[in-house]
């Protein structure tokens, strides 16, 4: 069968039409599940799967799945990742006799900002080849603050769909794709609420990725110097510089370096002084200590190139493997490349979706049970 053709929306082939069975490039439309639609903020909050959640006297922890969508798309397009991974879950755990079957896993999506029901200008969405000349702060702006707008949620939202708190969500994990994998790695690098993040397609390094892009789209302030001078320069102006120092997983775990400077951070030559892990350490701890995180890229992706996440992966990678300087921090993380993927979602990625998605609650539901151990031990 002949792989569709790319379009601008990266998920428009993930899944097949509804009753048309899987394809050679699709996943099986999943059958609908419950969804409600909460306002909280100012926002419109989809909610999934809150009938499908095991009874209350059975389970009162429940797992969130953040779904956060691509640019120039809505919250409608991630329902059916919603409904497939609820699905596969809610059948592992009524097939799991280990004790699996006291977690329920919800899901959430909403509107990024400027999109859907939040769109305020289309020019501020497009590209600098689109015309929109402020597109490195617009961008950036856009889905740091989907990341805040995720935490906001997630102060509220239980309120309005467990009011009398029979239920708890005591368990989080954030899914984005493209503009939404982007905001994954804020929300899993920011938020302490957060144990796992699948930033699908994303990149955890703004500088790089929007360096590079504005030597593609030979912007002026690239090509005067070459790129020497690009960050800085009204493309990429200080203050966007700054915030990145605040948010940007990459630049913000850099600018704590002591003595590294901050373009040699990631290479894999370079190598921490004591001061530098000292100054590290409990950011690392913060950011990333006993969190999960699958990185789903395409090998052959133009807009969202793996080689820009590539240095600051495999920095986490070298920092937290056996031997590694972080290697008592306790993360997980898998980083998979698809050979012959471009800027979409195959069903090859959505495989590793379910299964991470699985093993996270699996894990989540034995820490809950050994904490229990622990504390009712403690009361002998």
């Amino acid at each position: 069968m002949t792989k569709p053709k790319t379009t601008l929306n990266p998920v428009e082939y993930t899944y097949g039409a509804p009753n048309t069975g899987a394809t050679a490039h699709s996943v099986e439309h999943p059958e609908p599940i419950s969804a409600v639609e909460v306002h909280i903020a100012g926002i419109l909050v989809t909610v999934f799967g809150l009938s499908e959640l095991p009874p209350a006297s059975e389970s009162a922890s429940v797992s969130a799945l953040w779904l956060l969508h691509p640019r120039l798309q809505t919250k409608a397009c991630m329902a059916p990742f919603a409904a497939h991974l609820i699905t596969e879950w809610n059948t592992h755990r009524s097939n799991n006799i280990s004790g699996t079957k006291s977690r329920g896993l919800i899901a959430i999506s909403f509107d990024q900002r400027n999109h859907g029901s939040r769109l305020a200008s289309p020019l501020a969405n497009e590209a600098w080849r689109g015309g929109n000349e402020n597109h490195a702060l617009d961008m950036y702006s856009s889905y740091a603050g989907t990341a805040q707008d995720t935490s906001l949620l997630l102060d509220y939202l239980p309120g309005y769909i467990f009011p009398d708190s029979t239920r708890t969500i005591d368990h989080n994990v954030v899914l984005g794709i493209s503009l939404g994998g982007h905001a994954a790695w804020h929300v899993i690098a920011h938020d302490p609420r957060f144990s796992a993040a699948i930033p699908v397609i994303g990149c955890p390094d703004y500088a790089r990725l929007m360096a590079d892009r504005a030597r593609l789209s030979k912007r002026k302030h690239w090509l005067e110097s070459q790129g020497r001078k690009f960050l800085g320069s009204p493309d990429f102006p200080p203050s966007l510089i700054q915030s990145l120092r605040r948010t940007d997983p990459a630049a913000f775990i850099s600018s704590h370096l002591r003595d590294t400077p901050t373009e040699q951070a990631f290479l894999s030559t370079s190598s921490l002084t004591a001061d530098d892990r000292a100054a590290l350490a409990p950011v690392m701890a913060r950011c990333f200590g006993n969190k999960r995180i699958l990185v789903l890229s395409g090998g052959d992706d133009k807009l969202v190139s793996y080689a820009h996440s590539k240095p600051f992966l495999d920095w986490l990678k070298r920092s937290s493997a056996e031997g590694g300087w972080f290697n008592g921090g306790d993360l997980h993380l898998e980083d998979h490349v698809f050979d012959g993927v471009g800027h979409e979602v195959p069903a090859s990625m959505v495989e590793k979706m379910v299964v991470f998605v699985n093993e996270t609650l699996d894990a989540e539901v034995a820490r809950s049970s050994q904490h229990q151990r622990k504390k009712s031990e403690s009361k002998i």
